[in-house]
């Protein structure tokens, strides 16, 4: 269980993601997130679907990606919620700024949030953490605050529920992490597509294996306080790696999505 001086500081509400939830992942029905209205960028061999779920597994290489994303009205004025259950089975990384899982939230503004994944670290003690924006390329997609809640022990789900300018990690009911929303769009496409979501590995310097059951979405926040979320100490400084798409209005072709994109000298 989540030590309460892990987040002290931190007040929440909680709140239960009305019944009206739409679900866009359903891992009982036993079919692909591309059958249930994903666009999905998998190479042979990274997914499997059984049991009441998908496991997604880039652990072969750091160069495999994989993924899916999906378009759907994010309101961040009015407030979201989006769900996912899930369980990060395997996780490593060559840079201390990227994740073998992440997930991404761009509301109808582009501001939004990317969450990265670990399973462990021996330096850092975040397992679950913000990637930064900012003005100049050499401070964007650098990791920001984070917390120590462990992605890899049993399927959690997790609730990132978004209000105005603020966003909040949920995992059981239990709040684990919040912030600013980020606004990573002078990276380009896709990150300045309105209403993206995304989960998956887009980098080429890291890997992960992750399971994953439902995913759904709420037009309603989850109230939780403002609050500072603690915030990492960067280890490292390295070139970002922004993900690269090709969309054409809602249709988003994630075949570029994994494009190499990082210097040989980010690979630390």
């Amino acid at each position: 269980m989540l030590k309460a001086s892990l987040i002290a500081g931190i007040s929440l509400t909680i709140a239960t993601l009305p019944v009206s939830a739409q679900v866009l992942y359903s891992g009982s029905r036993n079919t692909s997130f591309s059958t249930q209205g994903w666009t999905s960028v998998i190479p042979a061999g990274t997914e499997s679907i059984f049991g009441g779920g998908t496991t997604l597994n880039t652990t072969r290489a750091n160069d495999l990606r994989a993924g899916y994303s999906i378009f759907r009205p994010l309101n961040r004025s009015q407030g979201y919620t989006l769900s996912f259950d899930l369980q990060l089975l395997a996780e490593s990384h060559i840079s201390l700024n990227r994740a073998g899982f992440s997930i991404i939230a761009l509301s109808s503004d582009r501001r939004g949030i990317e969450l990265g994944f670990w399973k462990n670290d021996p330096i850092v003690r975040d397992r679950i953490w913000a990637q930064n924006d900012g003005a100049t390329r050499a401070t964007r997609f650098t990791r920001g605050e984070g917390t120590p809640f462990d992605p890899s022990r049993r399927i959690v789900r997790y609730e990132l529920s978004v209000k105005d300018n603020r966003y909040g990690l949920f995992a059981d009911r239990t709040l684990v992490l919040s912030g600013n929303l980020r606004n990573y769009s002078i990276e380009g496409t896709p990150y300045n597509l309105p209403n993206f979501v995304f989960l998956g590995d887009n980098t080429t310097s890291a890997q992960g294996s992750v399971r994953i059951t439902r995913v759904a979405l709420s037009n309603t926040a989850i109230p939780f306080a403002s609050s500072t979320a603690r915030m990492a100490s960067a280890s490292v400084t390295s070139v970002p790696e922004p993900i690269t798409i090709v969309g054409t209005g809602f249709a988003v072709a994630l075949g570029r999505l994994f494009a190499k994109k990082r210097p040989s000298r980010d690979r630390k």
